[in-house]
């Protein structure tokens, strides 16, 4: 619907009010005036008509000519055509009234008398009557008046006017009214448009103001008019007004509170309309799902989302009343497992929409692998040497213990079974004592020298390279310290000697340095020519009970803990160990201890 300004409104039926107005006077005023006028000139010509049928005494008594030349004379002096009739309407004298043209006399027969107006005339009451003529254009009005005698109608005095004279007179009449009723109108108009303007004027200002306002300025005064509505008005917008600021700093404080809060989550929030399309994500969100926050809002989730099931999911938990749950799994170079929780949302409107909570379980579900891969490793590596223990045992106690042969190589197989179930538990306990210290920060530190630490480490190691045939090398500065927790490191570097003769052929040689590093950060290497390791192992190397070849780590001895000790140990220290390796050319393991080492994690 097309919209106009007050003030044009006003004005508009202001101008169909007094244009009504004036039509509808000027009509009746008109109407009035030609009433006014016929009446006159009919009042008129019955006072002559009265004064003729007086003033002739008995038309017997009268000669025709007389009749006429009294008939002319009144015509003359009241400017009408005057006929003198008999009772039953002949014509018994006229006299013609200038202008008239000889009408009167070609009009001199009974038949020229109206009907009515002779019945009228003998019933003793005068008649009017008009008539137009097309040809010519005039109107005439005839006046028809009873002369009575005693009580009876004696002559018929009929005047005859011709209008066009009062009819110019009232047409000029008529004009001059028109001219003065369009001036009044003009003037009329004038007048209420200024009206118009001046109650219009507080409405718009208000209206300029309000609209300012609603733009932003809402430190702008709203103007005060002295009409009460207007007042009101904008008593109501000025509250409004304060109201909508206030809650516009409540919704922006409550906006920035709910960004801080989903900002920091750690679970992303994502939340979507009826059509899927995003209307909220935070963060932790956008990262999960390797989006632009800022450029998918607004977007379907299915033009920034390639994962089919998670889209599968958020039409779910739109139609479902009742919040669901669920796992996926997100592809990507390394492929993470999301749990997520969606919830419907309903608004008044009607709208749907639903709420998607994601929340990065990977770590979990390995760590859940790793204690279950534990406690299978650990079951497994107990139960192999108890069950030799105690099948051994078993046979003994059947009857070969009387053998001295097979008694002693029983034994030694039971002694040995039971130095590896030691060591299990050992290993198993010193990797317990290390995490427990690792948790704490309470390992104790003491500034050892280098150089002593490591002729430790090849004191202990020598004997068993020397049954290999296998060379110790050592490189170590001799003004080299660090401060560390001298049994624990040695225990580390100690295991990764083992591994490297373990692993190395005889006449081969082992390689263990010391330098400092960048920052005060000192640098241990061990470095062997031995079967190396295949690039898939590497990263669940320093996993417990973890093993690249099984058979033969079990038949030099190992746990399959050693290294995984060596990396808590490391970690203990706030320090590094990685590993470099190249199958049939040798290992590279690497452990740098920070200068922070001091205030271990």
């Amino acid at each position: 619907m097309p919209r106009t300004r007050l003030a044009w409104r006003l004005f508009g039926g202001w101008c169909a009010l007094v244009v009504a107005f004036v039509v509808a006077s000027h009509w009746m005023a008109s109407v009035e005036l030609a009433r006014l006028a016929e009446a006159a000139q009919v009042r008129r010509m019955l006072d002559a008509g009265q004064a003729v049928a007086e003033g002739v005494p008995d038309n017997a008594g009268m000669e025709p000519e007389t009749l006429a030349a009294t008939a002319r004379e009144i015509g003359r002096v009241s400017r009408v055509a005057v006929e003198l009739l008999d009772a039953n309407g002949r014509m018994i004298a006229s006299g013609e009234a200038a202008g008239f043209g000889g009408t009167a006399a070609a009009q001199g027969d009974a038949a020229t008398i109206d009907v009515q107006a002779l019945s009228e005339a003998r019933a003793g009451r005068s008649a009017t009557t008009g008539r137009y003529d097309a040809t010519s254009g005039r109107r005439t009005v005839a006046v028809t008046v009873p002369a009575i005698r005693d009580g009876k109608t004696t002559l018929i005095v009929r005047l005859t006017a011709d209008t066009s004279e009062s009819d110019a007179e009232l047409a000029a009449g008529q004009r001059r009214l028109l001219l003065g009723s369009i001036v009044s109108g003009m003037a009329a108009l004038a007048a209420g448009w200024i009206l118009a303007r001046r109650v219009s004027r507080p409405v718009e200002e208000l209206a300029e103001s309000a609209a300012r306002v609603a733009d932003g300025e809402v430190g702008r005064a709203l103007p005060m008019s002295d009409v009460t509505e207007v007042s009101v008005l904008a008593s109501a917008i000025d509250t409004l007004r304060g109201q909508l600021v206030e809650r516009g700093l409540t919704i922006g404080r409550q906006g920035t509170q709910q960004e801080a809060v989903l900002g920091s989550m750690m679970e992303g929030v994502l939340a979507v309309d009826a059509r899927t399309r995003i209307v909220s994500i935070n963060r932790a969100a956008a990262d999960l799902l390797d989006l632009d926050a800022g450029a998918v809002l607004g977007r379907p989730l299915q033009e920034v989302v390639r994962n089919a099931d998670l889209r599968q999911f958020a039409l779910q938990a739109i139609d479902c009343g009742e919040p669901v749950e669920d796992d996926l799994v997100l592809r990507a170079v390394r492929d993470r497992t999301i749990r997520v929780r969606g919830t419907a949302l309903r608004d008044k409107s009607g709208e749907g929409g639903a709420v998607i909570v994601l929340e990065d379980i990977t770590d979990i579900r390995h760590l859940e692998n790793v204690r279950r891969d534990f406690v299978a490793n650990v079951s497994h590596e107990l139960k192999t040497p108890v069950a030799s223990i105690k099948g051994f045992v078993e046979t003994l106690l059947e009857g070969r213990v009387d053998a001295p042969e097979d008694r002693r190589r029983f034994l030694e197989i039971i002694a040995r079974q039971s130095d590896r179930l030691g060591s299990i538990i050992e290993d198993l306990l010193a990797l317990s004592r290390i995490e427990q210290s690792e948790g704490s920060g309470e390992v104790p530190i003491e500034r050892v020298e280098v150089a002593s630490l490591i002729a430790s480490v090849v004191s202990e190691c020598r004997p068993r390279a020397d049954e290999r045939s296998i060379a110790i090398e050592v490189e170590c500065p001799p003004a080299l310290f660090a401060e560390v927790n001298a049994p624990l490191l040695e225990q580390a570097l100690i295991n990764l000697v083992d591994n490297a003769l373990k692993y190395s052929e005889p006449r081969r040689t082992v390689w263990l340095s010391a330098a400092a590093g960048a920052e005060g950060a000192v640098e241990f290497v061990v470095r062997d020519e031995g079967s190396g390791i295949a690039a898939e192992h590497l990263p669940r190397l320093f996993e417990r009970f973890y093993r690249v070849d099984k058979g033969r780590s079990r038949r030099l001895g190992g746990t399959g803990l050693g290294l995984s000790i060596v990396k808590h140990i490391v970690l203990a220290h706030g320090g590094t160990v990685a590993v470099e390796s190249t199958p049939r050319v040798g290992s590279t393991f690497r452990v740098v201890l920070p200068s922070a080492a001091a205030t271990p994690r």
